[in-house]
C-alpha cells in the first residue's frame, strides 16, 4: 500500500510538476522576502496604543486625510496588438483571447495560447467579466500557459491585476477569493458565488486544487482606475 501511494505521488507530481513548481517557487520567494523584511525592519518605538494613533475622521480640527491614487502601469513590450493580463505579484503575463460562443473545443484550444474571456461576459471594465485559465495540464500537452493560473489562490485582498484592452490599461484590485463546487456536481456557479454588481467586476477563475478539476477557485476584483 505504501509503495502504491509513493508511486501515485511521484506520478501525480510528474504530471503536474510545472504547476507545483510555480507554487513552490512563489512560497520560497515569499518566505525569504518576508524574513528579509523582518530582519531589516526598524524597531517600533511608538509607546502609544494603536487606537491612539488612528487617523481622525474628516471634520476634526486635527484631521489628517490621505488621498490614495493608483498609477497606471507602463504597457509591457509584449502588448503590441494583443489584449493582455498581468499579475504583478507573480510576474505572470498572458494574452487574453475572446471566444464568442460556448464551444469547449475552441475554448480549450485558446487556453493553450493564454487565458480566455468567457463567452457572454463583458469586456473588462465594462460590466461583469470572467477570465478563465489553466491551473495545471499534462506536461506533454502543447502550449506555454498550462499553469498560468496555478497561483490564483495565493492572491490576497488589495493585490492588483492589470488588464490591457485595446492598448488601454485598466487596474483592478482583488477583493475576495472563494472556492466552490460547480454545477452539476454542486449547486454553485460563478454568478451565484459572485453576483453581478453595478460597478465593473472582473472574476479570475481556474480549477482547484492544482492537478484536479474537481472544484473552482474564483477571485473577485473590482476596477479602481482606467
Amino acid at each position: 500500500m505504501r509503495i502504491f501511494l509513493i508511486l501515485f505521488a511521484v506520478i501525480f507530481f510528474i504530471f503536474d510538476g510545472t504547476a507545483f513548481g510555480a507554487i513552490a517557487t512563489y512560497k520560497i520567494s515569499h518566505f525569504f522576502n518576508l524574513a528579509k523584511t523582518k530582519i531589516f525592519e526598524p524597531p517600533n518605538l511608538n509607546i502609544f496604543s494603536e487606537s491612539a494613533t488612528t487617523t481622525l475622521s474628516q471634520g476634526s480640527p486635527n484631521t489628517t486625510t490621505t488621498k490614495t491614487t493608483t498609477s497606471l502601469p507602463t504597457p509591457p513590450s509584449e502588448l503590441q496588438n494583443t489584449n493582455l493580463i498581468v499579475l504583478p505579484k507573480f510576474n505572470i503575463k498572458a494574452p487574453i483571447w475572446v471566444v464568442n460562443t460556448i464551444d469547449l473545443k475552441l475554448i480549450y484550444k485558446k487556453l493553450k495560447e493564454g487565458v480566455v474571456l468567457y463567452p457572454g461576459t463583458a469586456i473588462p471594465g465594462q460590466g461583469y467579466s470572467i477570465i478563465i485559465g489553466h491551473s495545471s495540464q499534462y506536461p506533454w500537452q502543447p502550449g506555454r500557459y498550462k499553469s498560468v493560473f496555478s497561483l490564483l489562490s495565493q492572491l490576497e485582498a488589495g493585490d492588483k491585476i492589470y488588464i490591457y484592452w485595446d492598448q488601454k490599461p485598466l487596474v483592478f484590485e482583488v477583493q475576495e477569493t472563494k472556492i466552490f463546487l460547480p454545477f452539476p456536481k454542486g449547486n454553485e456557479t460563478t454568478e451565484t458565488v459572485f453576483p453581478p454588481e453595478e460597478q465593473p467586476i472582473l472574476i479570475l477563475q481556474s480549477c482547484w486544487p492544482v492537478g484536479v478539476a474537481y472544484k473552482r477557485v474564483a477571485v473577485k476584483t473590482v476596477l479602481i482606475n482606467q
